[in-house]
């Protein structure tokens, strides 16, 4: 199933738009003496830069290949890169393809409500373009942060199961349609 997004984007704080090569360097902040890159699925990290570019390249690919990705996430302000959200179309979460709306921030701008904004905003988005009937967030164990936003969202827990060799639990939010 494909979606292309739809612009604008924005939420009361944060405009969101396609990922480019020129975001690889303020995104190398998020891989900087952040000490939870395993909640994220990076669990051998390489260097800032190195990580910035694969993550870069990734969400370009998805946009291609599914039309969906991560997005960058900026203040409105003054459209300095904060974080990533975005909807993934990920082909197997337990033998199902599934749509997940994903969210990182950048140290420097945590506990200050964005993960939540971009997350709601996002799944805000995915109602309003009727993409699918449910949408998930796969959420390490022991991020309890995003499973505040998770809930925050509208979701609720549905099981454990192993992704990218990680103890994960499903959080999910369907539509009755």
């Amino acid at each position: 199933m494909k979606h292309r997004y739809q612009f604008p984007i924005e939420s009361e704080r944060i405009s969101f738009r396609l990922l480019t090569k020129e975001d690889t360097k303020a995104w190398e902040a998020f891989f900087t003496d952040n000490p939870y890159l395993h909640y994220v699925g990076v669990l051998d990290p390489k260097t800032p830069e190195e990580e910035s570019k694969i993550w870069v390249e990734r969400q370009m690919k998805r946009y291609g290949e599914t039309g969906v990705g991560i997005l960058a996430a900026c203040l409105k302000e003054t459209g300095e890169l904060i974080g990533n959200a975005g909807i993934i179309w990920r082909e197997d979460v337990l033998g199902e393809e599934r749509f997940e709306i994903g969210y990182s921030v950048i140290p420097k701008y945590w506990k200050q409500g964005y993960a939540s904004e971009m997350a709601i905003r996002l799944r805000e988005y995915f109602e309003e373009h009727k993409i699918d009937s449910s949408v998930i967030s796969i959420i390490n164990i022991d991020n309890i942060g995003s499973q505040k936003v998770a809930m925050n969202n509208g979701m609720s827990r549905k099981c454990e199961f192993e992704f990218l060799n990680t103890p994960c639990y499903i959080y999910e939010r369907i539509y009755n349609r």
